[in-house]
Protein backbone atom coordinates (compact mmCIF):
# COMPACT_ATOMS: atom_id res chain seq x y z
CA UNK A 1 0.00 0.00 0.00
CA UNK A 2 1.36 3.36 -0.99
CA UNK A 3 1.73 5.74 2.23
CA UNK A 4 1.60 9.73 1.66
CA UNK A 5 3.66 11.74 3.54
CA UNK A 6 1.29 14.85 5.14
CA UNK A 7 2.60 17.58 6.52
CA UNK A 8 0.03 19.88 8.09
CA UNK A 9 0.34 24.01 8.20
CA UNK A 10 -0.70 25.63 11.22
CA UNK A 11 -0.79 29.30 11.92
CA UNK A 12 -2.84 32.22 13.38
CA UNK A 13 -4.18 34.37 11.01
CA UNK A 14 -3.52 37.50 13.37
CA UNK A 15 -0.10 36.39 13.80
CA UNK A 16 0.91 34.54 10.55
CA UNK A 17 5.02 35.35 9.31
CA UNK A 18 3.26 37.86 6.81
CA UNK A 19 5.54 40.10 4.66
CA UNK A 20 4.70 43.30 2.39
CA UNK A 21 2.13 43.13 0.00
CA UNK A 22 2.13 46.69 -1.81
CA UNK A 23 -0.87 47.85 -3.48
CA UNK A 24 0.06 49.34 -6.54
CA UNK A 25 -0.06 53.14 -6.56
CA UNK A 26 -1.98 53.25 -9.67
CA UNK A 27 -4.42 51.43 -7.91
CA UNK A 28 -4.98 53.31 -4.94
CA UNK A 29 -8.19 55.58 -4.82
CA UNK A 30 -8.25 57.14 -1.38
CA UNK A 31 -6.15 56.53 2.02
CA UNK A 32 -2.70 54.94 2.40
CA UNK A 33 -4.00 51.41 2.63
CA UNK A 34 -0.98 49.23 4.18
CA UNK A 35 -0.76 45.03 2.45
CA UNK A 36 1.26 42.34 3.80
CA UNK A 37 0.76 38.73 2.81
CA UNK A 38 1.79 35.18 3.67
CA UNK A 39 1.50 32.42 1.57
CA UNK A 40 1.52 29.13 3.54
CA UNK A 41 1.09 26.60 0.72
CA UNK A 42 1.05 26.39 -2.72
CA UNK A 43 1.03 23.81 -5.60
CA UNK A 44 3.63 22.24 -8.10
CA UNK A 45 2.30 24.18 -10.88
CA UNK A 46 1.70 27.48 -8.99
CA UNK A 47 -2.50 27.37 -9.73
CA UNK A 48 -3.55 26.50 -5.65
CA UNK A 49 -1.98 28.18 -2.74
CA UNK A 50 -3.44 29.44 0.77
CA UNK A 51 -2.21 32.01 2.84
CA UNK A 52 -3.37 35.03 4.99
CA UNK A 53 -3.42 38.68 4.32
CA UNK A 54 -3.48 41.99 6.21
CA UNK A 55 -4.74 45.04 4.83
CA UNK A 56 -5.01 48.45 6.76
CA UNK A 57 -7.65 51.18 5.71
CA UNK A 58 -8.08 52.47 2.59
CA UNK A 59 -9.89 52.35 -0.89
CA UNK A 60 -8.40 50.46 -3.94
CA UNK A 61 -8.81 48.41 -6.75
CA UNK A 62 -7.81 44.28 -6.88
CA UNK A 63 -7.74 41.82 -9.88
CA UNK A 64 -8.72 38.59 -7.85
CA UNK A 65 -7.79 35.11 -8.48
CA UNK A 66 -10.69 32.36 -7.62
CA UNK A 67 -10.57 33.39 -4.13
CA UNK A 68 -12.49 31.90 -1.14
CA UNK A 69 -12.07 34.11 1.86
CA UNK A 70 -12.85 34.18 5.55
CA UNK A 71 -12.01 37.35 7.72
CA UNK A 72 -11.08 37.08 11.01
CA UNK A 73 -11.07 40.96 11.94
CA UNK A 74 -12.19 43.89 9.73
CA UNK A 75 -14.68 45.15 7.77
CA UNK A 76 -14.75 45.42 3.94
CA UNK A 77 -17.27 46.50 1.10
CA UNK A 78 -16.28 45.16 -2.41
CA UNK A 79 -17.69 46.24 -5.55
CA UNK A 80 -17.13 44.40 -8.41
CA UNK A 81 -16.87 46.18 -11.84
CA UNK A 82 -20.14 46.04 -13.16
CA UNK A 83 -21.56 44.45 -10.06
CA UNK A 84 -23.55 45.04 -6.51
CA UNK A 85 -21.51 45.72 -3.57
CA UNK A 86 -21.39 42.84 -0.86
CA UNK A 87 -19.48 44.21 2.39
CA UNK A 88 -17.71 41.12 4.35
CA UNK A 89 -17.08 41.23 8.59
CA UNK A 90 -15.16 39.63 10.62
CA UNK A 91 -16.75 35.87 10.89
CA UNK A 92 -18.22 35.69 7.40
CA UNK A 93 -16.60 33.97 4.61
CA UNK A 94 -17.03 35.18 0.71
CA UNK A 95 -16.18 33.54 -2.65
CA UNK A 96 -14.96 36.02 -5.52
CA UNK A 97 -14.53 34.52 -8.65
CA UNK A 98 -11.17 34.71 -10.64
CA UNK A 99 -10.73 37.60 -12.93
CA UNK A 100 -13.19 39.92 -10.75
CA UNK A 101 -11.64 43.17 -10.69
CA UNK A 102 -13.35 45.36 -7.89
CA UNK A 103 -12.93 48.20 -5.98
CA UNK A 104 -12.01 47.01 -2.39
CA UNK A 105 -13.56 49.61 0.72
CA UNK A 106 -11.07 48.39 3.82
CA UNK A 107 -12.77 51.00 6.81
CA UNK A 108 -11.42 48.53 9.97
CA UNK A 109 -8.02 46.45 9.69
CA UNK A 110 -8.72 43.32 7.38
CA UNK A 111 -7.08 39.82 8.34
CA UNK A 112 -8.34 37.13 6.55
CA UNK A 113 -7.33 33.95 5.57
CA UNK A 114 -7.80 32.43 2.27
CA UNK A 115 -7.88 29.91 -0.39
CA UNK A 116 -6.84 30.72 -4.06
CA UNK A 117 -7.01 29.15 -7.84
CA UNK A 118 -5.05 31.05 -10.52
CA UNK A 119 -6.00 29.11 -13.67
CA UNK A 120 -2.80 30.59 -15.44
CA UNK A 121 -0.17 29.71 -12.39
CA UNK A 122 1.16 33.28 -13.01
CA UNK A 123 -0.14 35.26 -10.57
CA UNK A 124 2.25 34.90 -7.64
CA UNK A 125 5.10 34.81 -10.23
CA UNK A 126 7.51 31.53 -10.52
CA UNK A 127 6.31 28.60 -7.97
Amino acid sequence: MHKLATQIHKHSVRDAPVEPAPIPPEDIISGAPESTMAILWRSDDGKLYNGVWHCTPGVFMLSSPGETITLIDGDVTITPEGGEPVTVRAGEIAYIPEGTRAKWEVRETVRKGFHSYDSTGTLLGPA
